[in-house]
C-alpha cells in the first residue's frame, strides 16, 4: 500500500504505523465532509478519528475543526460558503412539501458546490499531485466533490449520516421497493395505505427523474469548472463506482428493507462511552428530586431561542407545573420568565446527560442522531418534529411505544403538559425504551467498527470491486424485468389468439357437420 508525504499546505511531519491487526496496511485517505451541519460531520468525524486511530493517514476537509484529534488525522478546513446566506427560518422550515424539501437541498447543494470548488485551498488540492489510497464523500449534498475520486484515482466510499435517500441506494444497485420502503423525506411506516404507496412510488419516480434531468446537469457544470477540466465524467457514472455506501441507520430505528453487501448499515457509529459531567451541572442533576429530571433540546441547527414567543411561553409555563427538574438548551445568556426548576445551558454534553441515571424523559426535534442515542440509552421521548427525516423518526418512536409525537403547531402549556404527564406516568414507553435499546445494542459489532472495517475491507481488496451489483450494468426496463413481462404477455396473448382461434375453427366444423347431415337427409325424403 503507497503511503506518501502529507500535503504541503498542511504539514503532517508524522511517520505512520507500518500494519494494522485488520491487514489493511497503513493507507492515505481523504475525508470529504462539507456539508455544513455540526450534527453531520459528528457523525461523519467519528469515522475518520477512528481509522486515524487505527494507524491511517486521514485528511478531513471540512469547514469545522476536530478538537483532540490524532496526531495523524489532520484538518483541512475550507470556508463554509453559506455562512454568510441568509439565516434559516427552520421554524417554518416544515411547511415545505417532501419535494419541496429536496429542490430546496439540491438547490443549496449545487450553491454550496460551487463555493467549495472556489475555495483555494481545494484549488490547491485539484492541482496538487498528492496521493490517495482512498476517499470518504459525504454522500448526502455536494455531489461534485465526487471528482476527488476521479482525480486521485482512488476507490470511493460513500456515507449518509441519515437514513439514506432513495438515489444513495442506487449508487451500490440496492433495491428501495417502494411497496414497502417508506422514502425519508415523508412521514410514512413500512406498512402503507393505497394513497401511501401511491404517493411514495411518486415521490421516489419525481425524485430520480429530479436527479437525472435538472440537478446532475447543474452539479456536472459546477464540477468541471471547478476542476478546470471540461471532460471529467459525469457524476452520475462517477457515483456508480462507489465501492461501498454506508448510511446512519438500523433496523431498531428505522425499517427493514434489504441490503446489498455494498449497502452497510453504521446506525450509531458516533455514539460514545459516556464521559463524567461538568462538576457543576453533575451535582444540580444528581440534586433533582426522586421524580428525576426532563432533558429539553432542539438539536444543533434549530435554536430555541428562535421559536415564537407563544411557544416559548407554552414551554415555560408547562415546565413551571412539573415536579421534575428540566435542562433545557438554551442559547441566549438570559430567559424571561424562567421558572426555578429549569436550568439553561447554550451547550450540552448531550450524551452523558442522557447517560444519567435520573433522566426520566428526553424532549427533542426528532433528529435522527438524537433519536438514535435516546435509544441507545434506553430514555424515552416526546418529539416535536419540523422538518426533514424527523416526522419520519418521530412517527418510529411511537409506534415502537417508546415517544410520542407532538406537531409544533399544536403546542400549547395544556397540551404540552398533558402529553409529559402522559409519558412520565406510564412505565410502559420506558419499557419500551429499554427493550429497543437491548436491540440496539445487540450487534454482532459496535457500529463504528462495522464503519471502519468496510473501509478497511475496500482498501484491502483495491476498491472491492467483486461487491459491485449486476443491478449498476443493466438497463431500467431490464432491472424491472419489463421487457420479460413485455415477451410473456405476447406470449400469453398469442397463446390465448391461438386458442380463439382453434375454438372457432372447432365450432364451425361443428356446425358445417351438422348442416350437411340434415340436407341429406331431407334429399333421401
Amino acid at each position: 500500500m503507497r503511503v506518501t508525504p502529507p500535503l504541503p499546505s498542511v504539514a503532517l511531519g508524522l511517520a505512520l504505523a507500518v500494519a494494522l491487526a485488520g491487514g489493511a496496511g497503513a493507507a492515505r485517505i481523504l475525508a470529504l465532509y462539507a456539508v455544513p451541519g455540526r450534527s453531520h460531520f459528528m457523525v461523519t468525524s467519528s469515522l475518520a478519528r477512528a481509522l486515524a486511530e487505527r494507524g491511517h493517514e486521514v485528511v478531513v476537509v471540512s469547514p469545522f475543526t476536530t478538537p483532540d484529534r490524532p496526531a495523524n488525522y489532520t484538518d483541512f478546513t475550507i470556508a463554509d460558503p453559506m455562512d454568510n446566506a441568509a439565516t434559516t427560518d427552520f421554524y417554518n422550515f416544515g411547511n415545505l412539501s417532501p419535494l419541496g424539501m429536496v429542490l430546496f437541498l439540491w438547490d443549496f447543494s449545487i450553491g454550496m458546490c460551487r463555493g467549495n470548488l472556489a475555495d483555494p485551498k481545494l484549488k490547491t488540492l485539484i492541482h496538487s499531485k498528492e496521493k490517495f489510497d482512498l476517499v470518504l464523500l459525504e454522500g448526502f449534498v455536494g455531489d461534485c466533490l465526487i471528482g476527488f475520486a476521479h482525480r486521485f484515482n482512488a476507490p470511493l466510499v460513500q456515507m449518509s449520516a441519515f437514513h439514506g435517500a432513495v438515489w444513495m441506494g442506487d449508487w451500490v444497485g440496492n433495491p428501495s421497493p417502494p411497496a414497502y420502503v417508506p422514502d425519508p423525506f415523508l412521514d410514512f411506516s413500512d406498512r402503507m395505505t393505497f394513497k401511501q404507496r401511491l404517493v411514495n412510488t411518486a415521490l421516489v419516480l419525481l425524485e430520480r427523474a429530479g436527479r437525472a434531468w435538472y440537478y446532475l446537469p447543474r452539479m456536472d457544470a459546477a464540477m468541471r469548472e471547478g476542476f478546470g477540466d471540461p471532460d471529467m465524467p459525469h457524476i452520475a457514472d462517477l457515483e456508480r463506482n462507489t465501492s461501498v455506501m454506508m448510511v446512519n441507520s438500523h433496523f431498531s430505528v428505522a425499517y427493514p428493507r434489504p441490503a446489498v453487501p455494498a449497502y452497510v448499515q453504521v446506525g450509531g457509529l458516533h455514539i460514545k462511552k459516556p464521559k463524567p459531567l461538568p462538576q457543576e451541572l453533575r451535582a444540580w442533576l444528581d440534586a433533582a428530586p426522586a421524580e428525576g429530571f426532563i432533558y429539553f433540546s432542539m438539536g444543533s441547527n434549530l435554536r430555541s431561542a428562535d421559536m415564537p414567543a407563544a411557544k416559548r411561553e407554552a414551554f415555560l409555563r408547562a415546565f413551571a407545573a412539573l415536579p421534575q427538574r428540566v435542562l433545557w438548551k438554551w442559547e441566549e445568556d438570559a430567559l424571561p420568565g424562567q421558572p426555578p426548576n429549569v436550568r439553561l445551558a447554550k451547550w450540552l454534553p448531550q450524551q452523558d446527560v442522557l447517560a444519567h441515571p435520573k433522566l426520566r424523559l428526553f424532549i427533542t426535534h426528532g433528529g435522527l442522531m438524537s433519536t438514535q442515542e435516546a435509544v441507545y440509552h434506553g430514555v424515552p421521548v416526546v418529539g416535536i418534529p419540523l422538518f426533514g427525516d424527523q416526522q419520519l423518526n418521530m412517527n418510529r418512536a411511537a409506534a415502537a411505544g417508546f415517544g410520542v409525537s407532538l406537531d409544533f403547531q399544536d403546542v400549547t402549556a395544556e397540551v404540552l403538559g398533558a402529553t409529559l404527564r402522559r409519558v412520565l406516568g406510564d412505565a410502559s414507553y420506558s419499557q419500551a425504551a429499554k427493550r429497543l435499546s437491548a436491540i440496539f445494542h445487540d450487534r454482532p459489532r459496535p457500529p463504528i467498527e462495522e464503519a471502519v472495517y468496510w473501509t478497511e475491507y475496500v482498501i484491502r481488496h483495491d476498491g472491492a470491486h467483486h461487491l459491485r451489483s449486476a443491478a449498476l450494468d443493466v438497463a431500467w426496463w431490464q432491472y424491472l424485468l419489463l421487457d420479460v413481462v413485455a415477451v410473456l404477455t405476447a406470449a400469453a396473448a398469442l397463446a390465448v389468439a391461438l386458442a380463439c382461434l382453434a375454438a372457432r375453427a372447432f365450432l364451425r366444423c361443428l356446425r358445417g357437420g351438422g348442416g350437411g347431415r340434415v340436407t341429406a337427409s331431407k334429399k333421401r325424403d
